[in-house]
């Protein structure tokens, strides 16, 4: 069965951090971010030749810029795995960012192993602290990041991202 046909909207897209195992994941859903910002943009090399006067390209490397804002909250343990993993140069989080709750089918985002970076946290006076993650993917022992769409069921399809 297809699908159903929907608006999709910016509060009911997901970010989820696994507490399980790689393989077998317990995703929970982080519910103090404001915001996910994913951006996937393409290098691309031009590839011109005498053939045509028509330049063409190839796409050669995406970048997974993906930056979150997080509201800060001391309490919640979540917030605390952001943090600590921003201060250890070795630690990873296993994400999942879906423009759609987990049980949508169709939903599309990205699942990989993120290097965590504390980018900004302004603290004026008559704000709300709110920290920005920049979130870069790493290659680990469960490879690189793939592309992921929801099937029916909530059952994830996990695609390899190729060139």
């Amino acid at each position: 069965m297809a699908a159903a046909t929907q608006i999709l909207t910016g509060i009911g897209a997901v970010l989820y951090k696994n507490s399980g195992s790689y393989g077998t994941p317990t995703w929970g859903a982080q519910n103090i971010i404001r915001s996910v910002s994913p951006s996937f943009p393409w290098d691309f090399a031009d590839a011109p030749s005498r053939a045509t006067p028509i330049k063409i390209y190839g796409k050669v490397a995406v970048d997974l810029a993906i930056q979150v804002m997080m509201r800060a909250d001391p309490a919640d343990a979540n917030y605390a795995a952001w943090v600590d993993a921003h201060w250890s140069r070795t630690a990873v989080l296993d994400l999942l960012i879906l423009n759609a709750k987990l049980a949508t089918e169709g939903a599309r985002g990205l699942r990989g192993e993120f290097l965590i970076s504390l980018s900004g946290e302004p603290q004026e006076i008559e704000g709300t602290i709110f920290s920005t993650f920049d979130i870069k993917p790493t290659i680990t022992t469960n490879g690189l990041p793939k592309s992921a769409v929801m099937g029916a069921s909530s059952t994830p399809t996990f695609t390899d991202i190729t060139v």
